[in-house]
């Protein structure tokens, strides 16, 4: 729970009476104009804008060893916050954003997410909407008083324009070349809005209209400051699809003004004879979101809006004699599998599919991603208090190796779901099938992706996140007392408990999850847990033995520059010999011991010799040598003390047989090792022993 602050809210009202808006924040198109020369980006495209939000962010190129996985080569900080293991389909997002800024084909097609429920769509939309809001690097200027948030630009004369030139009119007012090249801008495209010409051109109503010079005054038109906001829907615009029978298209583009449509002194020709109130409409200038954009059922005249929208930036008021309404407005479409695969195998849809750049949005594929999804959710978010509650060491690790593993098809390359979840993860250097032979982590991630169906690729099928925190926050809410935690076991049971709760899933499928999480042999969760617990509680133990592990590992080093010294062939010396005190004969390295260690690194009886010349060559390079110097070394060292430590850990924790007093002794600091040492409490601490004497019982 955040510490409360104190603030002076006395302070704080009397700021906000004497706060004024900016100088600046109403300006006339002359002005405007000065402004875009000073700065062309003021008049920038909405796609510019949202790539200038991505880029302005910053990006950091992905280290090579997560590259392939991820199947990305950058991250984009604008999102490395909120969402997580899902780099390739930003990058993807990215790349088509800064398309539509270059005005390429590509942005002319509507961005569609797709992927399973719960995987980050909305989340990714709702950041980029937030971002958007807080977007304060350049001012953006509308028309004052237009409901689209119009282009200030499309209130000049088309004759000054590039892609309507008239060097004859130009040449009378003393200008060269089109003002898009004067000002150092893309072409401008679209043109006033129908109330927007009314009430600034019209000889009727116009305010800037010079009825004696019989001349539009466009240098006078007002333009005001304005900031993004889904509240106000000014430049958010959104829209969900309902049944067919109730859509209403208007929703879209703007209704009908029945006051001005039904009174004959106007009727509906006048330019407010329609509200422009659609979403569309709304979202003029940043972002329309479609949810569930191709929901079952949906009318088809309702994406041809959106397809109309994106390749010629112009919506059709249906009933009405308008022109065609210009709009400036980034479409980013949403939806879950189903409607997908309905929608790309209806053939009469054809017409629509090539005007979609979908982009497929999965669940994480590494367990270390997946993870930094619950912290998010739970530790930061939520509302329980972790100053009290506690949540055993790695159980968001096993709730996350659990989701994972549902995401993951079985492989016809004898790689197993356990060892293709920790090679994804980058915990396997060097990966083998079955039979030991080599496996190409790259060919390994094609095959999981190499379905025709997207529903049937890897990351797009499984357990959400959702579903998860679902039940980590049940568990944690049984838990939520002065002393609570959520143990290992407690957050299991509630994972195989969730299921009775929630819907879509078919009866093979939590058939499936149930064998992941408990059953499978050497793939499920419950035999991840067990290692980890018997790692934990190993380790616990050894630390009773102090400077172990140091130790053993300058012994290695010890024997195996002895063993080198004896196979010298050309620079022999008996000096450092090691004899037996009786006979005085040469004694043998202690080969037994080296090759215990070297057993857990997968080093070969044939291959011993090159890697402790090796070994040996990096600490005599090394003035500070020790064994975090060498990481796979001291680790193997640890497996083998563990290893060795099992039969005797035994003895130690058993309660069916009468103990020494020092065996007690050792059991109690075991107990105060894992509370002190390895992150556990006291209830997490006590069922960690339980488990490990039922494991060892056994």
């Amino acid at each position: 729970m955040a510490q409360k602050r104190k603030i002076d809210f006395n302070k704080v009202v009397e700021k906000s009476k004497k706060f004024k808006e900016e100088p600046d924040s109403v300006v006339t198109l002359k002005e405007y104009l000065d402004l875009v020369r000073e700065d062309p980006k003021l008049a920038q495209s909405s796609p510019a804008r949202l790539w200038e939000m991505f880029e302005g962010a910053g990006r950091e190129t992905i280290p090579d060893r997560d590259k392939e996985v991820l199947q990305a080569d950058r991250r984009y900080k604008l999102i490395t916050d909120e969402l997580f293991g899902v780099e390739r389909a930003v990058e993807e997002i990215a790349e088509y954003l800064k398309a539509g800024a270059k005005r390429a084909s590509t942005a002319k097609q509507i961005l569609l997410l797709v992927g399973p429920p719960a995987s980050g769509k909305s989340t990714f939309v709702r950041t980029l909407i937030r971002q958007l809001e807080n977007y304060n690097k350049r001012p953006v200027y509308r028309i004052k008083g237009c409901p689209i948030n119009e282009d200030p630009l499309h209130a000049l004369p088309r004759y000054l324009r590039e892609q309507h030139w008239d060097p004859v009119r130009a040449e009378k007012l003393g200008v060269e070349e089109p003002i898009e090249k004067a000002l150092g801008i893309p072409p401008i495209s679209g043109e006033l809005c129908p109330h927007c010409r009314m009430s600034l051109f019209s000889e009727e109503f116009g305010k800037f209209y010079d009825k004696e010079a019989r001349q539009e005054m466009w240098w006078k038109v007002e333009l005001e400051r304005f900031r993004f906001s889904t509240q106000a829907q000014d430049g958010i615009g959104s829209f969900e699809p309902s049944d067919e029978k109730t859509q209403d298209i208007g929703d879209l583009i703007g209704h009908e003004n029945i006051g001005i449509t039904n009174n004959p002194k106007y009727g509906r020709n006048h330019p407010n004879a329609f509200w422009l109130d659609g979403a569309l409409e709304r979202g003029n200038r940043g972002i329309t979101e479609g949810r569930e954009f191709l929901k079952k059922g949906i009318d088809e005249r309702l994406l041809w809006v959106f397809i109309n929208v994106a390749e010629e930036q112009e919506i059709k008021i249906h009933g009405s004699s308008f022109p065609h309404i210009s709009v400036d407005t980034v479409v980013i479409g949403h939806c879950n599998l189903t409607g997908y695969k309905e929608f790309t195998a209806d053939s009469a849809h054809e017409a629509l599919h090539d005007r979609i750049y979908s982009v497929p949005f999965p669940y994480p594929l590494r367990v270390d991603d997946e993870m930094k999804v619950y912290r998010k959710l739970i530790e930061k978010e939520s509302e329980f208090d972790f100053g009290k509650l506690h949540i055993a060491p790695d159980v968001f690790r096993l709730a996350a190796i659990f989701a994972i593993l549902t995401r993951l098809k079985d492989s016809d390359m004898g790689v197993d779901r356990m060892t293709k979840l920790e090679a994804y993860n980058g915990g396997l250097t060097d990966l083998t099938d079955k039979d030991q032979q080599p496996v190409d982590l790259r060919e390994l991630i094609r095959e999981g992706q190499a379905s025709d169906d997207i529903g049937a690729r890897e990351g797009m099928f499984g357990v959400s996140s959702r579903d998860i925190l679902a039940a980590l926050n049940q568990a944690l809410a049984k838990v939520d007392d002065d002393k609570g935690c959520l143990t290992h076991l407690n957050a299991i049971k509630a994972l195989r408990g969730i299921f009775r709760h929630r819907m879509g899933y078919e009866a093979e499928e939590v058939d499936s999850f149930m064998e992941s999480l408990t059953s499978g042999e050497g793939s499920s969760v419950m035999e991840k847990f067990e290692d980890h617990i018997m790692e934990e509680v190993s380790k616990a133990y050894l630390e009773t033995y102090g400077d172990l592990i140091n130790d053993l590992f300058e012994k290695y080093i010890r024997e195996a520059s002895y063993a080198r010294r004896l196979k010298r062939k050309y620079v022999k010396s008996s000096a450092g010999y090691k004899r037996d005190t009786v006979t005085g004969e040469v004694l043998e390295p202690d080969y037994k011991f080296l090759r215990s260690v070297e057993k857990f690194m997968q080093i070969s009886e044939k291959e011993a010799d090159i890697f402790r010349g090796e070994i040996l060559e990096l600490k005599n390079a090394r003035e500070d040598f020790g064994p975090e110097s060498y990481r796979p070394l001291q680790k193997a060292i640890e497996d083998k003390v563990l290893e060795d430590a099992k039969s005797n850990l035994h003895l130690v924790l058993s309660t069916d047989r009468a103990r020494e007093e020092s065996d007690k002794k050792k059991g109690e600091q075991i107990y105060r090792n894992l509370i002190e040492k390895r992150g556990f409490c006291e209830i997490c601490a006590k069922e960690a022993i339980e488990k490990v004497t039922e494991i060892l019982n056994r």
